[in-house]
């Protein structure tokens, strides 16, 4: 039974570690996301000063909304988050093993029982912190899913701006 718990703490462990570097890999591409509004913005406002026709400069207003939205979406997932990770010294686990112990006391294989109970626990533990973290990351997940369709709608505008005024900003 232990090295079955042990094999699923491992697993356990893991899905944690996976859970920690989706976040990571999220808070990069809404970095990259945010370089990528910054040079869309600095061409809108280079249509802009181009003189547009007012049909150009409506659009690009809407551009700019939507690059502004964008920014906000981004920003908002790299917002900091405080990730429940596992402590390496903590006090709790000798509170608990105390715990168990006492239960434990009065069965047979008092050591095998409260090692059981406590890789129990840890896995327990793991998983909630797993829950946690996947909470957070389904957050950032969804704004930068926003400020990415945001974009996306921006760099449309100004590629539709920049073909349909050719003659007018070089």
């Amino acid at each position: 039974m232990a090295a079955i718990g042990e094999i699923r703490l491992e697993e356990i462990n893991a899905k944690e570690d996976l859970s920690l570097r989706l976040g990571d890999a999220l808070d990069v591409k809404a970095s990259i996301g945010l370089a990528i509004i910054l040079f869309l913005a600095t061409q809108s406002a280079y249509l802009l000063d181009k003189g547009l026709p007012r049909l150009g400069v409506h659009v690009q207003f809407v551009s700019i909304v939507c690059l502004v939205l964008a920014a906000l979406f981004a920003l908002f997932e790299l917002w900091p988050r405080v990730y429940v990770l596992p402590e390496p010294e903590s006090p709790i686990i000798s509170q608990r093993i105390d715990q168990l112990t006492s239960h434990y006391i009065g069965y047979p294989n008092l050591e095998t029982n409260v090692m059981n109970a406590l890789l129990r626990d840890e896995m327990q533990w793991a998983a909630n912190r797993i829950a946690d973290n996947q909470k957070k990351n389904r957050r950032k997940s969804t704004l930068l899913e926003c400020s990415f369709w945001f974009t996306g709608t921006a760099v449309v505008i100004n590629l539709l701006t920049v073909v349909l005024s050719v003659k007018t900003i070089f």
